[in-house]
């Protein structure tokens, strides 16, 4: 597991408050002349009757003292209102794992934040409302590289980023009890927006809103996945957090058919150039792609999309400026060799190809994460070839999560 810094949560000590019985009633009245003889059979008295005491629950935890293999998805609790608890750990160092704290909840049992890390050694102290206290070591299991289920973010730096950004997370091990893996990732957004999971694969988890981001949303992704079962006999390696940022609502419109793209700002056309796309044999796919990627001085080799480069179709080309917009090699970029093409003819391998002066322009104000909705052919974009959950409607999207 990797190290993690966390804060330290001290609990609310718990305050409890005794019931007082009250004093006999008095009878009001003159007073006799004579006081009558004392009477052998008790009055019955007018004050209320004192409740028996009520007994705290004993303190308890669900980890033995002694306890050996405890699982790293085991989430200390220890019931019977805690006024205190500190879990500590005897590893140091590089092995250091993270001080765990946590939080009372309405029941009155004290629940861990985090997880376990394996092949640990803890130690919780708990102290009781009446200042009783309890003590619990052990240790928890070991787990091999291959049980350890490790995520990778996208994007990496904060943005801003276009409207349609996905929040993409990947695993290196496949991950079995996606719901449970999506229950402990949590997305937050200002303003709030709602939003969804959606998975491709055992592996790739995506998460976008029910509709574009509005710009200037700030989005927050709290991963906490250390320790949870991903199923198998496998575990999340450690938690993972994400801030970024929503830019400008600008997007594309690529015409295959009509040879132009267009290019908008907050619905409203910048630009409109003439390109050229797909030639027969190696058809645009029409859907609506995200930039992926901005690249400067590339080359683009054919072998990289399974085109020999000795046979007649291919080609190992300078490019100076070119947007991904999906996973199998489709671009925007510039194309200076195929300028007689522009507006009148589709000759490309497939990418959009346009003059390098308006390129530029196009590279420049492009954010990751813009959106561009490709129209005039009859090969669809494939689900997963790139960034394709707008590709999809709201309903179709949801179903893809674990939770639906």
């Amino acid at each position: 597991m990797h190290n993690r810094q966390m804060l330290t949560a001290a609990l609310t000590a718990l305050t409890l408050v005794g019931c007082a019985g009250g004093n006999p009633g008095t009878t009001t009245g003159s007073a006799p002349a004579e006081a009558p003889a004392a009477s052998t059979t008790p009055e019955p008295s007018s004050a209320p009757t004192q409740s028996p005491s009520t007994t705290a629950a004993p303190l308890s935890m669900n980890v033995k003292d002694g306890a050996t293999q405890v699982p790293v998805s085991t989430q200390i609790t220890v019931t019977g209102n805690p006024s205190d608890v500190q879990v500590t750990t005897n590893a140091s160092g590089k092995n250091a794992v993270p001080k765990i704290t946590g939080k009372l909840n309405d029941k009155g049992s004290w629940v861990a934040d985090d997880r376990l890390d394996p092949g640990a050694r803890y130690t919780v102290n708990a102290t009781g409302p009446a200042g009783e206290s309890t003590t619990a070591s052990f240790t928890t299991a070991t787990l091999s590289r291959s049980q350890e289920v490790f995520p990778t973010l996208s994007p990496v730096i904060n943005g801003p980023y276009g409207v349609a950004q996905p929040i993409v997370v990947h695993f290196d091990v496949p991950v079995k009890n996606k719901a449970e893996f999506e229950r402990n990732m949590h997305v937050t957004s200002t303003p709030t927006q709602e939003g969804s999971w959606g998975w491709y694969d055992d592996k790739t988890v995506h998460y976008r809103p029910k509709q574009h981001w509005k710009p200037g949303t700030k989005i927050s992704l709290d991963a906490r996945l250390n320790g949870v079962d991903a199923g198998g006999g496998n575990y999340g390696q450690l938690n993972r957090t994400l801030e970024l940022e929503i830019g400008r609502n600008q997007s594309g419109k690529v015409d295959i058919a009509k040879h132009t793209i267009t290019w908008l700002r907050d619905g409203k056309p910048v630009g409109t150039w003439p390109m050229t796309a797909g030639k027969p044999g190696f058809t645009t796919r029409s859907g609506t792609k995200l930039v992926m990627e901005k690249a400067e001085h590339i080359k683009m080799n054919s072998e990289t999309t399974g085109i020999a480069q000795d046979s007649s179709e291919g080609y190992n080309v300078p490019v100076a400026y070119a947007l991904r917009v999906t996973s199998s090699g489709e671009f925007i970029h510039s194309a200076p060799w195929n300028t007689g093409n522009f507006g009148v003819r589709n000759a490309s391998h497939g990418c959009v190809g346009m003059d390098e002066g308006q390129m530029y322009k196009l590279y420049t104000t492009a954010q990751i994460g813009d959106p561009v909705v490709f129209t005039g052919s009859s090969r669809k974009l494939e689900v997963g070839n790139g960034w394709t959950e707008w590709d999809m409607t709201w309903e179709q999207w949801k179903k893809k999560s674990a939770l639906s």
